[in-house]
C-alpha cells in the first residue's frame, strides 16, 4: 500500500503540474477566470483552475481504490467521488455564473446529506472527547443533522479563508499529512494524490499564477471533511472528536467569529467584508509574510495531538489561544502598515 500511495502522490503531482502550466488556456476555455477590480487585489485575469487540478489528480487514485476495495467499501468510495466532484461542480458554477449564497449552499448541503445518509462511515453517531469514559450518543436524525451542520460549517470556513495566496492550499497540505497518518490504508492513496497535487499547486498559487476558486475550496472541503469523519469512525477509539476539531480549528474559529460579529451588526453572515484573519494580517504585515505563522498555528497543534494521543482538547485550546493572540496582534491599533 505504501508503494501505491507514493505512486499516487507522484501521479497527482504530475496531473497538477500539467494543469498549472496550462492554467491560462484551461481557465479561458472553461470560463473560469477571476477578473481584477473591486475588492480584488490582483492586477490581471487569473485562472480559477486549482479545483480542476485537484479533481483530475484524485480520479486515478479513487479508481484504483475502487478496483482494490472489498465490496463493503465500494459504496463509501463511490459516494466520496460523487460528493467531491459534485461540490467541485457547484463551486465552479459559482466561479463562472456567481450563484447566490443560498442556492449554492442548498445544493451543496443536499449532496452532502445524500452521502451521509448512504454511508454510515460519513456520519457522526456519537461524540467522544478525550477524558470521557463513554461517548455521547447522537442517534438517528440527531447524528445526521449534526454531521451536516459540521460539513456545511467547514465548507463555509474553507471558502471564507481562501482570500490570500497560499493560505488554504498551505493548510490543506497539513490536513493531508495528518489524514495520511490517521486514515485506513485503503484511502491513503487518495490522500497521497491530493497531497501531491497540493504541493505542486502551492508555488503557482503563491506567485498568483492560479487560484483555487470556489470549485477548489468546495471540493477540498468535501474531501477532507468526509475523510476526517471516515478516519475517526475507523480509528477504533484512538482518534477522538477533539482530534478532528484540531485539524480544521483555525479556519473554523475565524468563521465562527465572523458569523457572530456580523449577526451582532444585524448583517447576513454571508456579507462580504475585509475583517477575516487574513485581511488583518495583510494590513498589519503585508502578505505572504504572516503565512508561515498561520501554518505553524495549524501544524503544531496537529503534531502535538498525533504525538501525544488523548491530548486533543489541550491542543484545541492552544489553537484557540494562538488564533486569538494572532488576531489581537494583527488588529491592534498603532500598527505600521507593512513594516516590522
Amino acid at each position: 500500500m505504501i508503494g501505491a500511495a507514493v505512486s499516487m502522490l507522484a501521479l497527482g503531482a504530475l496531473v497538477a503540474l500539467v494543469v498549472a502550466v496550462a492554467a491560462q488556456p484551461i481557465g479561458r476555455t472553461l470560463g473560469l477566470m477571476d477578473q481584477p477590480g473591486g475588492r480584488k487585489q490582483h492586477q490581471v485575469p487569473t485562472p480559477l483552475v486549482g479545483g480542476v487540478a485537484l479533481v483530475l489528480a484524485l480520479l486515478p487514485a479513487l479508481l484504483l481504490a475502487l478496483w482494490r476495495a472489498p465490496a463493503a467499501e465500494t459504496g463509501m468510495l463511490v459516494w466520496l467521488l460523487l460528493s467531491v466532484t459534485g461540490l467541485f461542480l457547484v463551486g465552479s458554477l459559482d466561479d463562472r455564473f456567481h450563484l447566490s449564497a443560498g442556492s449554492r449552499l442548498l445544493v451543496a448541503a443536499g449532496l452532502l446529506l445524500l452521502a451521509i445518509w448512504q454511508v454510515p462511515g460519513f456520519a457522526v453517531s456519537s461524540l467522544w472527547f478525550a477524558g470521557q469514559q463513554a461517548p455521547w450518543p447522537l442517534p438517528g436524525f440527531w447524528g445526521i443533522g449534526f454531521t451536516l451542520l459540521c460539513f456545511v460549517g467547514l465548507l463555509n470556513a474553507v471558502n471564507m479563508a481562501d482570500g490570500k495566496n497560499g493560505l488554504v492550499i498551505g493548510q490543506a497540505i497539513i490536513w493531508a499529512l495528518v489524514l495520511w497518518l490517521r486514515s485506513p490504508a485503503a484511502v491513503v492513496p487518495i490522500v497521497a494524490a491530493t497531497l501531491g497535487a497540493l504541493l505542486v499547486l502551492l508555488p503557482f498559487n503563491l506567485c498568483g499564477r492560479l487560484f483555487l476558486g470556489d470549485g477548489g475550496s468546495y471540493g477540498l472541503s468535501a474531501l477532507f471533511g468526509l475523510l476526517a469523519i471516515h478516519a475517526w469512525n475507523n480509528s477504533a477509539g484512538s482518534m477522538r472528536a477533539d482530534d478532528v476539531a484540531v485539524i480544521f480549528a483555525v479556519p473554523v474559529f475565524d468563521t465562527l467569529r465572523l458569523i457572530a460579529w456580523r449577526l451582532l451588526q444585524r448583517k447576513s453572515p454571508f456579507t462580504p467584508g475585509q475583517d477575516h484573519l487574513h485581511h488583518h494580517l495583510d494590513r498589519r504585515w503585508g502578505w505572504p509574510r504572516p503565512l508561515p505563522t498561520v501554518l505553524a498555528l495549524v501544524a503544531v497543534p496537529n503534531a502535538g495531538a498525533l504525538l501525544l494521543p488523548g491530548t486533543g482538547l489541550y491542543w484545541l485550546g492552544l489553537s484557540f489561544v494562538g488564533y486569538s493572540l494572532l488576531l489581537w496582534r494583527a488588529a491592534a491599533p498603532g500598527g505600521n502598515g507593512h513594516g516590522s
